[in-house]
This record gives C-alpha cells, structure tokens and sequence, in this order.
C-alpha cells in the first residue's frame, strides 16, 4: 500500500477549497438603498486634479501618513485598495457600489458615515453628492492611481468668494459696518488688510506665521476679550492659512 503522504494533492483538497471562497463578506446593502446613490460622472475623471485633492481636503486627516484610524491608509495607492473585514474592497475598480469608500461616503453603512461628523459645523463635512458622482466615476472608469508619489496641486484660495464667506458668517457681528469693533471690519479685502486701531495689521501676505489673525480664529489670543468666542471651526481656520500662504489675495 502507498502511503498516503506520497500523494500531497489529496490532502490539499480542502485548503483548495477554501482558497476558493471568498477571501471577505460585504454586508449587503438593499438596491432600493443603492438606487439613492448620485449617479457617476460620465466626463472622464482626472486623478491628480480631481480624486487626490479630494481625499487629501476629506480624508488624511484620519486615514493619512500621520494617523490611520480603523488600519486604513488613504495616501497611499496600496493602503486605500485595502480590502477590509467586515465590508469588502474599500475600493473595487470598475464597481463604485461595491466600493466600500463610497457606500460609507453616502451614509449607507450603519454608523459609518465618512468623514464621520465633527464637534462644530464645518469641521467635518460630508461629501457632497456632486463629489460622490466624481469618486463614483472614477472607480467605475477603472480608479486609476498613477505609480509613485502624487505631485501636491494647489488649489487657488481667494478673499472673494472663498474668505468674505467664511468671515462673514463667523465675524461680521461684531466686525462689520461704522462701528465694527476695534475698528477692524471684514467686509472688503482691503479692510481685512487694513487692520484695526486695537488689532493693527493682523494679516501678513504670504507669511502665515506672522499674522496674528490666525492666532486670533484660532480661539488663542489672550490679548483680546473672550478669545474662545473669536474662534473658527479648524476646516476654515486651514483655509485662511492657505490663503494668507498663498498671498492673501
């Protein structure tokens, strides 16, 4: 009689079979939920200028080079195709509501919603349904991800429309109009640069280290009355720093 161990195919029938198996299980999710999602662009979509940014402005703040929460990576092309545990390929080229990057985007994994939502408005906002149809359709249009590092494009960031906002709905109460307090006024760009009689120049263009505005949103300056009250949501305070960085134009 032959022994047994001479024919190992025999024995590695099993381990066969369960290599066979899926390597994951997604939860399923209904298609009458599925059928909510935004549709995905058609018009191709451009990686670098497009998909990049996106995650960096959403997603790196939890899932990037400096924190990783849940395990999972989104800076890097190998970390964010990971598949994971409980939900299947975080991204599935060619099939967006496999994806299990746009199913958390869109709310439709129970208690999974990314970005989760932060402490103040502003702070972590859920992507847009126009910014679910660009990461849909880049996964369906095969979610390529150039080799190698990702060259940093920067996105322009003006007074008008971007910072007038912003200011205005977190400072205009009290800095607006004749009697602005500290004589320091939001309203235009040249009053912002202007500064006020008790603040000064609290904006110095293209060196965010030296304006004292950011200390200012940031809740931080104890020169001022209630500085707690002065303070910004950190997406808008980020914002002001890159448009101080970038010229304060």
């Amino acid at each position: 009689m032959i022994p047994r161990w001479r024919f190992p195919g025999l024995r590695m029938l099993p381990c066969l079979a369960e290599l066979a198996a899926p390597l994951w299980s997604q939860v399923p999710i209904p298609a009458a939920e599925l059928a909510k999602l935004p549709p995905p662009l058609t018009r191709p979509v451009d990686f670098k200028t497009e998909v990049y940014p996106l995650f960096k402005a959403a997603c790196f703040k939890c899932h990037g080079a400096e924190k990783q929460k849940g395990k999972y990576r989104m800076d890097t092309r190998e970390g964010a195709f990971k598949v994971t545990g409980d939900h299947g390929p975080a991204i599935q080229a060619g099939k967006s509501t496999q994806s299990a990057v746009i199913l958390m985007a869109a709310g439709l994994i129970d208690e999974m919603l990314m970005p989760p939502p932060g402490g103040k408005p502003g702070e972590s906002d859920p992507l847009t349904r126009e910014q679910i149809s660009l990461l849909r359709g880049w996964i369906d249009q095969g979610a390529n991800w150039p080799d190698g590092p990702i060259a940093e494009v920067i996105t322009p960031v003006r007074f008008d429309p971007d910072i007038r906002k912003l200011l205005s709905e977190a400072c205009a109460r009290c800095h607006s109009g004749a009697s602005a307090e500290g004589g320091f006024s939001m309203e235009s760009l040249e009053r912002v640069l202007a500064g006020g009689k008790s603040y000064g120049k609290v904006v110095a263009p293209g060196d965010p280290k030296k304006s004292s505005l950011l200390t200012i949103l940031a809740g931080k300056d104890e020169d001022i009355p209630k500085p707690e009250s002065h303070r910004i949501a950190d997406k808008g305070l980020k914002q002001v720093e890159e448009w101080i960085r970038q010229g304060a134009k």
